[in-house]
């Protein structure tokens, strides 16, 4: 992807998903958009701008982060 594919930070998705977002830093990361908002909260600087992961990228994001739910969730003790 070259640079003019990126949307400002100031802008919000149309959609929720999982974007590459850019951050002041300099830094890059796989950012979740919700109806919460842009997660994880906590991100290595002020977010300068986004884009869209190619659909494959995607999928292959949202199927790991639904693996790392799981197993948070098989770790909690269940004692009520």
């Amino acid at each position: 992807m070259s640079q003019l594919d990126w949307t400002s930070g100031d802008t919000a998705p149309e959609r929720q998903g999982y974007y590459e977002t850019q951050f002041d830093t300099g830094r890059t990361a796989i950012t979740l958009y919700s109806v919460l908002g842009w997660m994880p909260v906590k991100t290595p600087g002020t977010m300068v701008g986004w884009r869209p992961l190619p659909p494959d990228a995607e999928k292959q994001e949202a199927e790991r982060h639904i693996q790392e739910i799981r197993a948070a969730q098989s770790h909690i003790p269940m004692d009520y």
